[in-house]
């Protein structure tokens, strides 16, 4: 990278370099607007079964009641209109263990079994930790946990649920979601690997960057100071008047 002057507040009028920074300023707003209309798509389909979630039940009960019948079971009928995955997540500040509790709940409405590695961000780097999480799963990089669902049976909900301690009123209340799998998720962003492959990146580099201070460290402990090898010579008188 060339800059015009060594305060490096400019750079350089190099023709290729203005060439690459467009191409990767077009890029960026290329994902955006991929990001942006898969966001507006998910908010529709989000509306949609919202809507149908609150009057389906409601007609459901009524008619039950008008003909003395129970409740039927609405998770086949929700399927067939839906035809999606579509996952909630809700960050609350819990006032009586003074925790952030997070539950993510995935709802399968569609006809075929789904299996799914679901992802979340945490503030890891601020100190939080992660306690009552009670379905496991594995650090993939530094603020991101994951789970890995074997199997979303058609019509079935599974949730995943943890608090967050260390934290103070208001310091996390949003949970970014990630998803890998086959069918896409409603509420949650298909994971690209490319950005964790560059968490992992700046891991290892701060660690690199950690361990010779390390060694500095160690190597700036002094050795405790033994006894003299030659003894002292006899007959000589000591400040006080004594042998020596």
């Amino acid at each position: 990278m060339q800059f015009t002057s060594e305060a490096k507040e400019a750079l350089a009028d190099n023709g290729e370099v203005i060439e690459e920074a467009r191409k990767a300023m077009l890029e960026m707003g290329r994902g955006l607007r991929k990001h942006l209309e898969k966001k507006k798509k998910m908010a529709k389909t989000k509306e949609k079964f919202e809507l149908i979630n609150d009057i389906l039940p409601a007609i459901a009960k009524k008619s039950a009641d008008i003909l003395g019948k129970p409740v039927p079971d609405l998770a086949q009928s929700i399927t067939k209109i839906m035809s999606a995955v579509i996952s909630e997540t809700e960050t609350v500040w819990n006032k009586e263990t003074k925790q952030t509790d997070v539950s993510i709940t995935l709802f399968n409405y569609t006809t075929r079994v789904r299996a799914y590695t679901i992802l979340a961000t945490w503030p890891e780097k601020a100190g939080a930790a992660m306690v009552d999480n009670d379905t496991g799963g594995r650090k993939e990089a530094t603020g991101v946990w994951a789970w890995k669902l074997e199997s979303l049976q058609p019509g079935e909900k599974t949730v995943l649920s943890y608090s967050l301690s260390g934290l103070e009123k208001g310091d996390w209340t949003e949970t970014d979601l990630f998803f890998r799998g086959s069918q896409d998720v409603i509420g949650a962003s298909k994971m690209d690997e490319k950005f964790l492959e560059e968490i992992r990146r700046q891991e290892r580099a701060l660690s690199e960057m950690n361990e010779p201070e390390q060694e500095e460290n160690e190597s700036e402990v002094e050795e405790p100071i033994g006894e003299p090898s030659v003894a002292a010579p006899t007959g000589q008188t000591t400040l006080f008047g004594g042998e020596a």
